[in-house]
């Protein structure tokens, strides 16, 4: 602009075609940053809840990790399929997070259930508990969104492929990925748990100290000080 002629450097590009191109650019930018900023917002809420759920930080990052790679197989079906990001595209993939966050949570609260084990032996409880009811669960809305590929609405139909693509991809790195992987790396004991940070707030809002000692008989709901009887009398 600043090259051109003085009467021509305030001349605007407008678009007088029926398809509005410039107009479309700023549409499919928005569509790119609310479909991108939905799902950042989605993995770090996830990973927050599943922290917390779990209570182990490295149980809640491998799981968010999984969520995140269901995520990424999801976006790749779009150019797999022929689409284009449009507004329905960038509507479902707000939602994948929500809906790839379910098997994968269950499985990792049953891992952190079983207390005391090593992983393998965890993993095979969670397995042997979850598993199961996190599979039937995969296969029934599965099911349910083969009926919407025969739509004849498009957003219907399309909301049904990105149900199927987004369970289908969480059930098999759920249960195959997360679980082998929880199987060679998984926490033992207390390594990455929050319980004794958690310990640390109570004893401190208690106003327990390194002077005192839990109490034995009232299974650790009391305390007294060290080299004192439970009956606050000199040892």
């Amino acid at each position: 602009m600043n090259n051109m002629p003085s009467s021509c450097n305030n001349g605007y590009q407008a678009t007088v075609s029926e398809e509005n191109e410039w107009q479309w650019l700023k549409v499919q930018e928005i569509l790119v940053n609310s479909a991108f900023s939905g799902i950042g917002t989605g993995l770090g809420l996830a990973l927050v809840v599943l922290t917390l759920a779990t209570t182990n930080i490295i149980v809640g990052v491998m799981a968010t990790i999984t969520i995140g790679m269901v995520t990424g197989g999801v976006l790749g079906i779009i150019p797999i399929l022929g689409w284009n990001l449009g507004v329905f595209e960038s509507l479902n993939l707000t939602l994948v997070v929500g809906l790839a966050v379910d098997y994968v949570v269950h499985l990792a609260d049953g891992y952190m259930e079983l207390e005391g084990e090593d992983r393998i032996a965890r993993v095979k409880y969670t397995l042997g508990h979850v598993g199961i009811s996190v599979f039937s669960g995969a296969c029934t809305t599965l099911g349910s969104s083969i009926f919407m590929l025969a739509a004849k609405i498009i957003f219907f139909q399309q909301f049904g492929i990105f149900i199927f693509c987004t369970i289908g991809l969480s059930i098999l790195y759920s249960l195959i990925l997360f679980t082998t992987v929880l199987a060679m790396i998984g926490p033992e004991g207390e390594t990455g748990s929050l319980r004794p940070l958690w310990r640390i707030i109570m004893n401190f809002i208690r106003g327990k100290t390194k002077k005192h000692t839990d109490c034995k008989t009232c299974k650790g709901k009391g305390f007294h000080r060290i080299g004192l009887g439970e009956d606050n009398t000199p040892l």
